[in-house]
C-alpha cells in the first residue's frame, strides 16, 4: 500500500499502449498521488481525448511529442521516473534517449524494450514473426497493411471487443473491459521510423537505470518474449506479479504501484 509518511516524493510519468490513453492509469495514478507522489499520466498523440486523429499524427515524433513537451518542461535540476506500457516501452525509450539527465528510472511494464543501437523494429519483427499465426489469432480487430511490407508486419490495428476481453483484459473486470471498448482508438505502429539504427544509444538510453515488470498472464505479449526482451537487453531489476493480465494497471493496481514505489527507493535515490 502506499503511505503517506515516505519521505522521498517522486515525479512518476505513466505512459500508456497502443489504442489506449492516459485514463488507463487511473488506478495507479490515483494511489501514487494518495502517497503525496507527483504523477503525469498524459495521452499521446492520437490517443485518449488527444484530438488528432491516426492520419494527422504521422510519425512517431508526432506520436511521442506530449511525452518530449512534458520532459522538456521539467527543470534541469529535476528527475522523473519513467513509465512505460506495452507499446508505451518505445515512448519511454526515446524520451530517456533524448533527456537522460531527467530520468530516475525508466520502467517498462510488460512494454516493447529496445536494444541499445539496434532499431525498435527488430523487437517488432521479432514479436510478429515468433508466432506466424499471431494475427490471425486477434480475433475481429482489424489490421491494415501497406502493399510493400511484409503482411505479417502491419501498418495498423484496431482492437476488436472480443479481442480486448480474451486476450487484452482476460483478468479485468467486465466494466474496466466496457472502459476499453468505448475508448480504445485505431492504432499505428510507425515501422519507418522505428527502423532506424541510432533510435536509441549505450551514451544515453544504454546508461538510464531501468526495471521490469513481467506480468505473467499477460496473453498478448507473453511472459516468454518479456523474458526475451530482457535477456536480449539486461535491466538493473526484474520484479514479477502473477496472475497479471496485460492490463495490469487494472487487474494488479496495488502490485504495479507498490513495485514503482519499490523501484524508485531503490534506485532513484543512489544517484
Amino acid at each position: 500500500m502506499v503511505t503517506k509518511g515516505e519521505e522521498t516524493k517522486h515525479h512518476f510519468v505513466l505512459v500508456h499502449g497502443s489504442a489506449m490513453g492516459g485514463w488507463c492509469w487511473f488506478r495507479v495514478a490515483s494511489l501514487l498521488r494518495e502517497g503525496g507522489h507527483k504523477v503525469s499520466a498524459l495521452d499521446l498523440g492520437a490517443s485518449g481525448i488527444d484530438p488528432a486523429t491516426a492520419d494527422q499524427v504521422a510519425t512517431f515524433a508526432d506520436y511521442t511529442h506530449p511525452l518530449i513537451r512534458l520532459l522538456q518542461s521539467i527543470p534541469a535540476d529535476e528527475r522523473v521516473v519513467l513509465v512505460g506500457h506495452s507499446f508505451g516501452g518505445l515512448s519511454i525509450s526515446l524520451a530517456a534517449e533524448m533527456f537522460p539527465a531527467k530520468v530516475s528510472a525508466a520502467v517498462f511494464v510488460a512494454a516493447f524494450m529496445p536494444q541499445p543501437s539496434k532499431p525498435p523494429t527488430d523487437v517488432l519483427y521479432h514479436y510478429f514473426f515468433a508466432q506466424k499465426d499471431r494475427i490471425e489469432s486477434w480475433e475481429d480487430s482489424v489490421f491494415t497493411f501497406k502493399e510493400d511490407v511484409s503482411q505479417m508486419f502491419p501498418a495498423t490495428v484496431e482492437f476488436g471487443a472480443r479481442f480486448l476481453l480474451s486476450t487484452v483484459f482476460n483478468r479485468c473486470s467486465n466494466e474496466e473491459h466496457t472502459l476499453a471498448t468505448m475508448l480504445k482508438r485505431p492504432a499505428p505502429f510507425y515501422r519507418e521510423d522505428l527502423s532506424s539504427q541510432d533510435f536509441v544509444s549505450e551514451e544515453n538510453y544504454g546508461r538510464t537505470t531501468r526495471a521490469y515488470i513481467v506480468c505473467k498472464d499477460d496473453q498478448i505479449i507473453k511472459e516468454s518474449f518479456q523474458r526475451w526482451m530482457i535477456e536480449m537487453s539486461p535491466v538493473d531489476e526484474v520484479v514479477e506479479i502473477e496472475g497479471a493480465d496485460h492490463m495490469a494497471m487494472f487487474s494488479k493496481p496495488l502490485d504495479i504501484c507498490h513495485h514503482l514505489l519499490q523501484i524508485a527507493k531503490n534506485h532513484c535515490c543512489r544517484k
